[in-house]
């Protein structure tokens, strides 16, 4: 326990340096509220046990169904591209400022045409592609450019939407999406006070009409009918998100009676009990609109490892391997307390031609896979473990692999070290062995070195924990 005790505390810390001086003041969950909302939570999945369907290891909870375009976020297969960087509306929730028109953009990575676009995703192999903003429909002609030459190229085989708040929207805009290839619309009715008015204009026209929305707590009176009525409707999904804190909303959200919960960033507990509540309810009444909860902890988790494991596939070598959550991993044994000549002798047994292990140029270590230290002999030897990060980058860099996208773009990649080497002494081999199989060993939480593996090796489970 010492160690998740630990991690908590380095993720407090970082969000009290995010925040300064004004992390003080924001109201965090006590004892009794933390006993209080555990409870309520767990009665709420208990409520929609054996109804409900789960993605990604339990993350992800949801009633009846999920869009094409979630399943795809969840399995790593999708690029959001921002179209621009400029709103109409001005909600309290949204994280970042929305200003600037700017060039269409993902992951840092300016697009200033369709076709070098289009170059990335073939790339990068993602059969899935989110149009967002700001508001697209602000620059309706580059949304257009950008969906019609995507379709025309690509055709079926990648699945786009278009997230918008509605405000712009109108009849011929509508026919305009359709017609160019729009495969779902997603509207943020909560910037519009839930009214579905420029929601109606999308039904009939684009195959997939969705509602994508933060879970506002004191709105749950409001979602109830409109639930009711998007059901009514034939609306095809509902997509709560879970309410999460920046330093650009921070005056909004403090205003607000909200406990704010810790993690790698600061979200609202009652935006996560409301989004269950709501599930709970379409259950309850017997509606057939399919919601899911888009929560923070599933989104930092399964978000990330996937874009992680596209771009590390790019820079990864030799012994290298990626794990299940995109970070590229590194064994390797010194000779510590066991000659490099025995292991040597060890390996060349199972393969003599050096597949799944070499000798470092300095002959000082052996770099082995995962399946080659399952197999061989230990003694008192240690196993050294390495983690780094493949990041992308549109400028050249000192060092990195450059990849062509188009003609005219190109993008480079670089691996950057995770975490520190991480020495497994005997004592704890047995159980870094189970980690490597996939299965979280009982003295995990009792070692720091078995608890550091266990985060970058085995995927997220279930609900945050609250803290």
């Amino acid at each position: 326990m010492k160690s998740l005790i630990n991690y908590q505390k380095n993720q407090i810390a970082a969000n009290r340096k995010e925040y300064g001086i004004y992390y003080d003041q924001l109201k965090k969950i006590s004892y009794y509220r933390l006993i209080e909302a555990d409870k309520e939570r767990s009665r709420l999945i208990a409520e929609i046990e054996g109804k409900a369907g789960y993605l990604c290891n339990g993350t992800k909870p949801f009633a009846h169904a999920v869009s094409p375009g979630c399943r795809l976020c969840g399995e790593g297969h999708w690029s959001c591209l921002f179209v621009n960087n400029r709103c109409n509306c001005k909600c309290f929730y949204c994280p970042t400022p929305q200003v600037d028109t700017s060039i269409p953009e993902t992951q840092g990575i300016t697009f200033d045409n369709p076709e070098n676009y289009i170059g990335y995703i073939k790339k990068f192999g993602f059969k899935g592609v989110g149009l967002s903003g700001g508001e697209p429909l602000l620059t309706f002609g580059t949304t257009i450019d950008f969906l019609s030459k995507i379709k025309k190229e690509l055709g079926n085989s990648v699945y786009v939407w278009m997230y918008t708040n509605g405000t712009l929207l109108d009849e011929e805009k509508a026919i305009k999406l359709a017609e160019t290839g729009l495969d779902e619309i997603r509207f943020d009715l909560s910037a519009t006070e839930y009214n579905t008015k420029n929601l109606k204009l999308a039904l009939g026209k684009i195959p997939n009409v969705t509602v994508e929305i933060p879970a506002i707590p004191e709105d749950i009176a409001q979602l109830k009918n409109m639930v009711v009525e998007l059901d009514s409707l034939g609306v095809n999904y509902l997509n709560l998100h879970q309410m999460r804190l920046t330093p650009y909303n921070f005056k909004n959200l403090f205003n607000r009676d909200y406990t704010f919960l810790h993690g790698q960033k600061i979200t609202v507990l009652e935006s996560e009990l409301t989004a269950l509540e709501i599930i709970n309810f379409v259950f309850q009444h017997e509606l057939k609109l399919a919601v899911n909860y888009c929560s923070f902890h599933y989104k930092s988790h399964y978000q990330k490892a996937a874009f992680r494991k596209k771009t590390a596939a790019f820079v990864f070598n030799g012994m290298e391997e990626i794990n299940h959550n995109g970070f590229i991993r590194i064994l390797s044994l010194q000779g510590i307390t066991m000659p490099l000549e025995a292991l040597e002798k060890q390996l060349l047994r199972f393969s003599p031609e050096g597949n799944g292990w070499q000798i470092s140029q300095d002959q000082e270590q052996i770099f082995l896979t995962k399946n080659r230290l399952l197999q061989i002999q230990l003694g008192e030897e240690p196993v050294f473990v390495d983690y780094k990060t493949a990041k992308i980058n549109e400028n050249p860099l000192d060092e990195g692999t450059e990849i062509t996208i188009s003609g005219s773009k190109h993008i480079f990649v670089v691996k950057e070290t995770g975490s520190a080497s991480i020495q497994i002494d005997q004592k704890d081999r047995g159980s870094f062995c189970e980690i490597m199989e996939g299965r979280l060993p009982d003295n995990a939480m009792d070692s720091e070195e078995l608890f550091n593996v266990s985060k970058k090796e085995l995927p997220t489970t279930g609900f945050a924990e609250y803290f």
